[in-house]
């Protein structure tokens, strides 16, 4: 499960994560989405889990545990994010979990499709989200669309992680972008640089992107009705 400092909304049924950067705090930003028409479901500690679909069954699948081929187990946190990365190598390894119902499954790794991850906030149940959007309240370029997961996530992290693993990060970026890599393959070959938390938020804002619609906007686009979502 990731937890963020952020806004759950819902319009016409789609559901959407906004994030910000001081001095635009979570409340300011649900004042001026509720302006526009949002329905608020989540401020503040949302609480978001990721999901896969069964390919023989209608079931969306919440890890919870692995064992791998070699019978080593991972536990929550981790399992999700260890699925992403080696879950087609150990196809397998047996995996114990959930429905968003609540009814507990047991099966292989094979069976779930992994490159079709969904994100799920809390809210009266697990609702599906669609779009996340992350507000600024400096000057980047006024709306952007269809954002690369490396952007996205890049621009969350740098108002998440602590002052010295954000100095990493951002040393880790500037690295990538003079070499013209994603950061996030430099970020793999040093992520033991960072504590396990600074390294689950990393893993987990990274993943959100790949399950997500994402957007970056300016405070100022909010304010004067900008129609962010359709």
């Amino acid at each position: 499960m990731l937890q963020l400092s952020a806004v759950a909304t819902r319009r016409a049924g789609r559901v959407s994560l906004w994030g910000t950067a001081s001095p635009f705090c979570p409340e300011d930003l649900a004042k001026a989405l509720r302006r526009q028409g949002e329905e608020i479901l989540r401020v503040g500690a949302v609480e978001i889990v990721f999901a896969f679909p069964e390919w023989t069954r209608p079931h969306r699948v919440i890890p919870r545990q692995a064992i791998t081929e070699r019978g080593q187990r991972i536990r929550e946190p981790w399992t999700v994010f260890w699925l992403i990365r080696f879950g087609y190598e150990q196809p397998r390894a047996d995996l114990e979990g959930t429905t968003l119902e609540g009814k507990p499954v047991q099966l292989l790794v094979r069976d779930l499709d992994l490159d079709a991850v969904e994100a799920y906030v809390v809210a009266s149940g697990w609702l599906r989200c669609a779009a996340g959007i992350w507000v600024a309240a400096g000057s980047p370029p006024r709306v952007q669309s269809d954002v690369e997961e490396e952007a996205w996530a890049a621009a969350w992290l740098r108002a998440l992680l602590p002052l010295n693993e954000r100095e990493a990060f951002e040393g880790i970026r500037h690295e990538a972008a003079r070499r013209g890599i994603p950061w996030r393959v430099l970020y793999r070959e040093r992520e033991t640089q960072f504590d396990l938390e600074s390294r689950r938020q990393i893993e987990g804002l990274l993943l959100l992107a790949r399950a997500v619609d994402r957007r970056l906007i300016e405070a100022s686009d909010l304010e004067q009705g900008f129609p962010v979502m359709d």
